[in-house]
């Protein structure tokens, strides 16, 4: 039989229909007048065999949870039945939660980074041995940009890269000509982004002078804009704006921040994009903070740092932003990111990450050779798992921030070839392991996909780029 892959416990019902259609063969027309959880939970070892799900998170608003008193209209009693033994919720007798659900129905479960495994095996202790890690990838092709790719296609030892991103993993630790041709490239990318941005600030300035609607950037409000300059040491953030990915964090000491740009006399941008839910209201106020920070950090640091907002994210602003800047931001309370894949976009092009050890950075840090890690790092307990806004660890974690910056400056500024061997170290390191092509084959290979005797060998060959000893 096919195997149903149920991304997420939002399909559980193809898990209900599955279940009702076994027990409709064993009882037939004896369905609707009698059936015993004995039976129910036959039928669901028998459908459990053909499910593999993917749990996406441990935070608790991604976790599906419905009044019962929503389902009185169904007319199954059945079905009702199924949902009263298997959706049951110790916390919320008065729900239905659908993870729970999923995570009773499956042959096995899949986190999306091997520290998520950890987590989702300590959330769900009665399903731990069946939790296993596939670390989420991306598409190398969409997000690569095109000055990346062509030095790419004219460098000969990545040729086939487009079909094969692992060829990534032949890169010698230290390739100056590649080095030369990447910088060249990244230069043009982060003019792209630069221009857009003045363009941006400049559209919101005459905007305001014909609305009197303040724009959404303090830039804009000056008489004279001072525009960003390119070749600044740039970082891009951009996501879902929710108050565990703590988009605010390094601006928790604005004073802090200034000074350390002040005492070094270096510049700085800070380019943010993303949008917060619409029914989350403590994330719309992470994004108001941001905006709200923007003249004070301009003012405290004497025009030094600049923080722009992008609004309208999307997709191309997405892949501009993780092509154009030096480095990627990241810093969600650790161990609530289950992966990200924004700075795994980043990484595609080489950009490095300046990130907390948590989601799939664990796996991408190698040791400091693809970026910096900062903030707290260590075990996993009940209230690390606390999204309780007194436990995000704002005051630790952005003063290690702080003690972090100078360093990334320094070599940015004044070792500019270190850095670069850093940039290539993320085309060496990381390209080959998280991009969808080998998320894909280790997916396949873990859960005994039956494939032709052609596909099977490519999945093989991607599956071997990536030993983790961080386990399964």
């Amino acid at each position: 039989a096919h195997t149903i892959h149920l991304n997420e416990q939002h399909g559980v019902a193809v898990s209900l229909h599955l279940i009702l259609r076994e027990l409709k063969k064993k009882l037939g027309k004896e369905l609707d007048q009698r059936v015993d959880d004995e039976d129910i939970l036959q039928a669901v070892n028998t459908v459990a065999e053909r499910i593999v799900y993917t749990i996406h998170t441990p935070v608790k608003a991604g976790h599906d949870r419905f009044s019962k008193s929503m389902y009185s209209g169904i007319s199954h009693r059945v079905c009702h039945q199924i949902l009263d033994l298997l959706a049951k919720d110790k916390e919320s007798p008065g729900e239905y939660n659908f993870t729970a659900l999923a995570m009773r129905v499956n042959r096995a479960v899949n986190s999306v980074s091997r520290l998520h495994r950890d987590v989702t095996r300590r959330q769900f202790p009665q399903f731990a041995d069946k939790i296993t890690a596939v670390t989420n990838g991306v598409h190398h092709l969409t997000w690569i940009s095109e000055n990346r790719a062509g030095i790419f296609d004219s460098f000969s030892q990545l040729t086939g890269w487009r079909n094969n991103p692992g060829i990534f993993a032949e890169l010698a630790p230290d390739v100056p000509e590649l080095a030369a041709e990447l910088r060249k490239a990244w230069e043009r990318d982060n003019r792209i982004l630069i221009s857009y941005i003045n363009s941006m600030l400049q559209t919101h300035r005459n905007q305001m002078l014909e609305t009197w609607i303040d724009p959404p950037n303090y830039l804009s409000r000056l008489d004279k804009s001072p525009d960003l300059e390119a070749g600044v040491f740039t970082i891009g953030f951009a996501r879902r704006f929710s108050t565990y990915k703590r988009a605010d964090l390094i601006f928790d000491d604005i004073n802090a921040l200034a000074d350390i740009l002040l005492r070094k006399n270096k510049h700085i941008n800070f380019v943010f994009a993303g949008k917060a839910h619409p029914a989350d209201e403590p994330g719309k106020s992470v994004l108001k903070l941001i905006l709200d920070n923007q003249e004070k950090l301009y003012r405290k640091s004497e025009g030094r740092a600049k923080l722009v907002f992008i609004p309208g994210y999307d997709m191309s602003i997405a892949k501009m932003m993780v092509s154009g800047v030096h480095a990627w931001l990241n810093s969600p309370k650790r161990p609530l990111e289950a992966s990200g894949t924004s700075g795994m976009k980043a990484a595609m092009n080489g950009a490095p990450n300046i990130s907390v050890m948590d989601g799939w950075w664990v796996e991408g840090y190698h040791g400091g050779l693809t970026g910096w890690k900062f903030g707290y790092e260590g075990p996993i307990d009940k209230a690390n798992l606390s999204e309780d806004p007194g436990s995000l660890l704002y005051d630790e974690d952005s003063l290690s921030f702080y003690n972090l910056l100078p360093k990334i400056l320094d070599i940015f500024y004044d070792h500019p070839e270190q850095y670069m061997r850093i940039a290539v170290n993320n085309l060496r390191l990381n390209v080959p392991i998280f991009n969808t092509h080998r998320m894909a084959a280790e997916y396949v290979n873990k859960y005994d996909l039956q494939l032709d005797s052609k596909t099977a060998a490519k999945v093989q060959a991607f599956q071997k780029l990536y030993q983790s000893e961080l386990g399964e």
